[in-house]
């Protein structure tokens, strides 16, 4: 490069250009792959050019020539040397251009670089004419030349004039030249203009990809991105992105990334991530083979119960050991549910010998030490454990011991979390192999195939209302197609597994109910046979994993699919003594506002039956219908004698006879003055007798009333079971909905009333109450009204919770109606019982309760899941929506999935300032109530000073007296259908609300001293994962369909993003947009997003919640058509049509028109099946990334495109035919899902190994990962992180051939840096049980977020240790 420079002609610069500045500089580069510095040098030269060189060089001698061709035009034909003149002109003009490109280097052939936005608007910001463009100029000049020498149609040799006297042969010649150059200038021109608009449309849709930056895309990519695109592929992008009006809209341009990448292991990004998964998992792979090519030994008889390991031969020795010394082995671990989470058996066997542990808790009397929570949690230490890899004594385990291990389970992670050094900070070699996990990756079943499964096992039909009858007309296919899952899957217990792989009758389980409710005494005395019952558990689970092992290995056949399971497995959250107080402080608030809202509730009770006394009840539009009767009091008939008696005490006493006369003896005055207050009220003690001994419960109060008190008690402290659960609740609390009263029927669950309907159309009912409804109270004080429909209500439900229904829609699946119509039906057949068409009258029966109370009159001022007519004269009544769908009845109006009616004003309490303060409060402790036992039961073990990390104790931030420990998160690394990680409590633990209790939970998961969690989300994962389908799918380019576009460029600000678009078309907000969205891409129908729509405005009637979803769904993903197959094409092609895909109609059409002509009747009597080869969508942003999906699902055995990993046995289409679509395209995306993360996470494990990054992986929730590091490597993980997720990216690109990477997605948007775990750096996590804060209650600061460019500027964009940078840079020194 610098001897180039220095071969510059000088004397050409020199002429055209003014040297204003030069400056050099010299730089040194270190780089992670070599030892020795990389110097280079930089010129900075400022130049000027010259305008009047170009004056007198080029436009002066043009504007000569031109004039003197311009002279030929006045000069007569008859001359004779007007052609002459003509000719010397264009020749000079050619000339002359030619010695001045030659002198001035102009390279024709230079090629304007589309591949990026940046780059072109470079060329333009510099000021300076493309070269290109200087041809453009040549080519006019010639072309005028033409027109003007010779006419437009003239040509050179073959239509010269005829008056023409002879040419000479070298005119001829020289014609002859210079008609090839206008060939060549014709065919240049035509090219040129082709290009141009090649380009501008290139650089429209290009501007979405945006790519990254050429240095980076060398480094990943084989070679560089030179794939030309066609003509028609590029008119096909512009034709379909200006349908959707997104064609020339305005992107984003990003600043250009370029660092120095660690160099891949192999050719391409493909055989890289297969070497660095192959070193991370081929070893424990190894070990899994060298078991299952192994008989293992025969189950001990006699088991020897001594605390610790002991090892049983073959021969029948024992001895004790410290561990078991094996590469890999099967493990079981029971535990003593009554005395807490603590060990108390384990077994454990290999290809030579078995082993059992037991509990030190068996030889003592010791029970669990108490905690200073008062039982709320138990204390427990690593001394308690199982140790796998150390002496029991040993408190820390050195690297030089860590040996590599492979340890299987059934639900392994429950036995891992009683595994001792599995708590150490540092980690360890050893890895846990889950069959559970992988038997639910090859055969697992979604929820509804479960409840099918235990309908057949219990010969009960599915409990689930049927709704579409007309589902089984033209249905042919064969009972035995349908039900062939069935014998390929199973449930996931030990034991239907191991029916399902081994046969059998199956295993004994009789012995397990030792364990879960007998005590360790139980235990002892039955030592032998709950060993052997636990040993048969490790051979059961042994057998199995020698079915699923070589199944696994042909279904997911890529290293990295188990790479990333087994580092899933090391799963590790720490805590700190704050999970302590975080438990205490979340008990005492929520027992505090319970025992408050009890209270409340009480008050509101005992204020309600005061209306008794004048009969208000009977004006009140909620309390009318109560039972107000009440129970009368029984009394003897007073007897005579004692009232006498009691009569002439009271006498002598009034008399004012001397009170000695009563008693004998003198008295104390005190005592006197009681007997006298004795004898006052004699008669009212007498009143005892009057009563019978078993009498009315509270007579006098209303029946309501009575049955919230306790019997127990006698009802003296009041209604002491009231609760928000209690029906009569929200009576008392007079809630309204939408400004009407509530109102109960049992027929119809809560709705409420409006008045105002005509006394004529009303009709009483035996079933309501016999008060008749104050309809003159009810209309003063609802009167008719105008509803505003424009408002946006929060819904039902809210984001976050319809995303967690969203992560599973594979197990619930979005539209189960079919599928429940299809098992009845399939039921009945095998019984022999009833006809499928006979559903219809139990689909009838369904939806008889709701269509039986409906009405044809409606209020014109409002609209709801109604009206229907419950017998209330006067009155429609309108049901409450329910989160699972309109045609459910609501239990509870005050059931957390109506918080957010609350908090919007559409569910109010009018009875008085107490009852909203009892919402409130309500709403407060409900988190807390529904998640308090899974939180406290978690096991958290607390380790020694001596048992920690020297990083910890030697840390600047290290309290003594602080206590540290971890929580094991029992994560089943597959857990459902689309082998996402499943965990009841932190994978789906909720982020921090001010109005929740303990919901700073994830915050209770603190780093100790000297670490700190380094992680990040991905964004829009599953959308950028879809799009890049259907880009591959439709043109081969990034951003080439619409719903690439919007996810690459799309702007919120712009309303151009997908979720914006979609919030505008049917009138919602755009987090509830979001949820729609991904519920559709997920697979989800139109029955889904009607039912969404009407929980996310509970104002919109079916009928117009139904028509916004279908013009949602064609908007997004189109229109159903046919994709026709030969025999349909050649019927198409015979009437002269073309197109393959055809609509419905369309096809009806073409049919009726070939029965017309005998020779196509043929073709037009085929069945549909015949002439169609599958459904396909047409004509909305999605269509494209559809038909893929649908077309990977349908295949004959469906994969993931990147991983090629294959979908659950019971789901394949052998197995299952053409049912359970949804979920088999929710799992195209979903899986592909998990692959990106399992891809991210043996990306991210390779470069902390190489690097020498001190931490490790601590959680993955859905599609934010978090690593825990070392404090003075957090900065240079984070660098990983985001070196590991474009990695992960450029894999999905590669595979779908997309060799090229948008620079939008290529990096995290920012990667958290913090000391907790929480969704957001910014979070302080204020609740009720935290009501001060992190920064203030916990002295906690924020963390924070850096970008890819912040991070580059903190490690200098490398991966080395500032150590190894420093070493390397004292050694270059002289």
């Amino acid at each position: 490069m610098f001897h180039e420079i220095l071969q510059l002609d000088l004397r050409r610069i020199a002429r055209e250009w003014d040297l204003i500045d030069l400056v050099v500089e010299r730089n040194v580069v270190f780089y992670s792959c070599c030892e020795e510095p990389y110097p280079d040098i930089t010129f900075h030269i400022v130049l000027r050019r010259r305008p009047l060189f170009y004056v007198f060089n080029l436009i002066l001698p043009c504007v000569l020539i031109t004039g003197i061709a311009l002279m030929s035009f006045y000069m007569p034909s008859d001359s004779g040397e007007k052609v002459t003149l003509g000719i010397t002109t264009l020749l000079s003009m050619t000339v002359f251009l030619m010695e001045f490109q030659q002198n001035n280097q102009f390279e024709m052939n230079e090629r304007f670089n589309v591949d990026t936005v940046g780059d072109s608007l470079k060329n333009e910001s510099n000021g300076s004419l493309p070269h290109r463009l200087v041809v453009v100029f040549v080519a006019a000049a010639w072309f005028y030349l033409r027109e003007s020498s010779f006419g437009a149609n003239a040509g050179l040799i073959n239509n010269a004039p005829s008056n023409i006297g002879p040419v000479d042969n070298f005119e001829r010649q020289f014609l002859r030249v210079l008609n090839k150059v206008y060939q060549h200038i014709e065919r240049s021109e035509a090219r040129l203009a082709d290009q141009d608009r090649k380009d501008v449309i290139k650089l429209e849709w290009q501007q979405v990809a945006l790519v990254i930056d050429r240095s980076i895309h060398r480094q990943i990519f084989e070679k560089e991105n030179t794939n030309s695109v066609s003509k028609e592929t590029l008119l096909k992008i512009e034709q379909h992105l200006s349908t959707h009006h997104l064609y020339g809209k305005s992107a984003s341009i990003l600043p250009d990334i370029d660092f120095k990448l660690p160099t891949l292991l192999g050719k391409n990004i493909a055989e890289h991530f297969e070497k660095i998964a192959e070193k991370q998992c081929g070893g424990y792979r190894d070990k899994l083979l060298d078991l299952t090519s192994h008989c293992i030994p025969d189950i001990p008889q006699v088991w020897n119960f001594t605390p610790g390991w002991t090892r049983y031969n073959q021969n029948g020795e024992t001895s004790l050991v410290d561990f078991p010394e094996e590469d890999a082995y099967v493990f079981d671990v029971e535990v003593c549910v009554k005395e807490g989470h603590l060990p108390t058996l384990a077994t454990a066997v290999s290809k030579n010998y078995w082993y059992s542990w037991c509990s030190n808790q068996l030889f003592t009397e010791n029970k669990v030490q108490s905690s200073i929570l008062k039982n709320m949690e138990s204390i427990y230490e690593l001394k308690d454990l199982i140790n796998l890899e150390s002496k029991k004594e040993q408190d820390r385990l050195h690297h030089k011991d860590q040996k590599e291990r492979i340890v299987i389970g059934h639900n392994v992670s429950y036995d891992r979390s009683r595994i001792k050094e599995q708590y150490f900070i540092e980690g360890t070699k050893v890895r846990f192999l889950d069959t559970m996990a992988l038997h639910i990756a090859i055969s697992g079943i979604t929820s509804f195939q479960r409840n099918m499964l235990l309908a057949s096992k219990s010969g009960a039909s599915v409990d689930r209302a049927q709704k579409n009858p007309q589902y089984w007309s033209g249905k042919s296919r064969k009972t035995e197609e349908i039900l062939e899952w069935q014998n390929v899957s199973s449930f996931n217990g030990l034991n239907d597994v191991y029916k399902l792989y081994c046969g059998g009758l199956g295993l004994d389980k009789e012995k397990r109910n030792v364990f879960v409710t007998g005590s360790l005494t139980e235990i002892k005395d039955d030592f032998q046979q709950l060993v052997t019952y636990c040993a048969r558990d490790c051979q059961a689970t042994y057998r199995i994993l020698c079915v699923l092992l070589p199944e696994y290995q042909k279904r997911f056949p890529h290293p990295v699919t188990l790479a990333g399971m087994l580092e899933m497995s090391t799963a590790y959250l720490p805590v700190n003594r704050n999970w302590q107080r975080y438990l205490q402080d979340s008990e005492d608030t929520y027992r505090d506002l319970e025992n408050e809202l009890t209270q409340s509730l009480k008050r509101e009770a005992d204020r309600a039956t005061y209306m008794m006394t004048d009969k208000s009840y009977e004006r009140d539009p909620w309390l009318w219908d109560l039972d107000w009767s009440t129970k009368p009091l029984k009394v003897k008939k007073k007897p005579t004698s004692k009232k006498k008696k009691c009569a002439s005490v009271i006498t002598s006493i009034g008399n004012g006879e001397p009170i000695d006369k009563i008693n004998d003896e003198e008295e104390d005055s005190e005592i006197l003055e009681l007997k006298k207050l004795r004898c006052q009220f004699q008669e009212l003690f007498d009143t005892k007798q009057q009563l019978f001994k078993r009498n009315s419960f509270l007579p006098g109060y209303p029946n309501w009333y009575t049955s919230l008190c306790d019997r127990l008690q006698d009802g003296l402290i009041g209604p002491s079971e009231v609760s928000t659960s209690a029906q009569v609740v929200p009576k008392l609390l007079k809630l309204t909905w939408d400004g009407y009263p509530l109102f109960y029927s049992r027929e119809l669950g809560w709705g409420y009333l409006v008045p105002g309907r005509p006394l004529k159309l009303s009709q009483h009912h035996e079933n309501v109450c016999e008060t008749p409804f104050p309809l003159k109270d009810a209309l003063a004080r609802f009167p008719p009204r105008s509803a505003d429909q424009s408002v946006l209500s929060q819904g039902i439900i809210t984001a976050e919770e319809a995303m967690l229904m969203l992560n599973q829609m594979t197990d619930l699946t979005a539209d189960p109606v079919d599928l429940a119509m299809q098992w009845q039906a399939t039921r009945s057949r095998l019984n022999n019982n009833v006809d499928p068409t006979d559903l219809h009258s139990s689909a009838d029966k369904s939806q008889k309760k709701h269509t039986y109370y409906l009405t044809s009159d409606r209020p014109a001022w409002h609209v709801g899941i109604g009206p229907y007519d419950v017998g209330v004269v006067g009155c429609w009544f309108f049901r409450l929506p329910h989160k699972s769908g309109i045609d459910n009845n609501v239990g509870n109006p005050l059931a957390k999935d109506y918080l957010n009616k609350i908090e919007d004003g559409t569910l109010k309490a009018t009875s008085s300032s107490i009852a909203e303060h009892i919402l409130k409060l309500n709403r407060n402790i409900i988190y807390w109530r529904n998640a308090r036992d899974r939180i406290m039961s978690q096991m958290v073990v607390w380790l020694k000073q001596s048992q920690m990390s020297r990083n910890v104790t030697k840390s600047d931030h290290f309290d003594p007296l602080n206590i540290y420990g971890a929580i094991l998160p029992q994560i089943v690394t597959s857990g459902t259908l689309t082998r996402r990680a499943v965990e009841s409590t932190w994978l789906t633990a909720s982020n921090a609300y001010k109005d929740r209790i303990g919901s700073e939970l994830k915050a209770m998961v603190q780093c100790p001293p000297g670490f700190s969690f380094v992680g990040a989300d991905v964004d829009s994962q599953e959308l950028w994962i879809a799009s890049i389908i259907g880009d591959s799918y439709f043109a081969g380019q990034h951003g080439a369909t619409a719903f690439g576009w919007m996810t690459l460029q799309g702007k919120k600000s712009d309303g151009t993003d997908m979720h914006s678009r979609t919030a505008a078309a049917v009138e919602i907000t755009r987090d509830q947009a979001k949820i729609l969205n991904y519920g559709r891409i997920y697979g989800a129908g139109e029955r889904f997003a009607k039912t969404l729509l009407m929980q996310f405005n509970h104002r919109l009637t079916e009928k117009e919640a139904t028509e916004k979803a279908r013009k949602m769904y064609s908007m997004t993903k189109g229109n159903s058509v046919f994709k026709l197959s030969h025999c349909g094409r050649q019927l198409a092609s015979a009437l002269g049509n073309s197109n393959e895909l055809a609509t419905p109609e369309q096809l009806n059409e073409m049919r009726k028109s070939a029965r017309k002509d005998s020779s196509l009747k043929r073709l037009a009597n085929l069945p549909t099946d015949e002439l169609v080869e599958r459904r396909m969508w047409d004509g909305g942003t999605e269509s494209h990334m559809f038909n893929k999906l649908e077309e990977i699902a349908q295949s004959e055995s469906p994969q993931t495109p990147v991983l090629h990993c294959r979908i659950s046995r019971a789901l394949e289409p052998r197995n299952v035919g053409n049912e359970f679509m949804t979920s088999r395209v929710n799992w195209v995306v979903q899986s592909s899902a998990v692959d990106y993360l399992h891809l991210m996470i043996v990306a991210m494990r390779y470069l902390v190994d190489v690097y020498k990054i001190e931490g490790r992986f601590s959680i993955s929730i859905h599609d934010e990962v978090r690593y825990m590091i070392k404090e003075e490597d957090k900065f240079r993980a984070a660098l990983a992180l985001q070196v590991a997720n474009l990695w992960t990216r450029c894999m999905f690109s590669y595979q779908m051939n997309l060799n090229d990477l948008p620079q939008a997605v290529a990096f995290f948007s920012s990667v958290d840096i913090d000391t907790v775990l929480r969704k957001e750096t910014n979070m302080d996590c204020q609740t009720p049980s935290n009501p001060y804060g992190l920064k203030q209650g916990y002295g906690i600061d924020f963390g924070c977020s850096y970008d890819i460019y912040q991070i580059l500027e903190k490690t200098g964009g490398s991966l080395d240790s500032v150590v190894k940078n420093c070493n390397k840079e004292s050694g270059n020194k002289p």
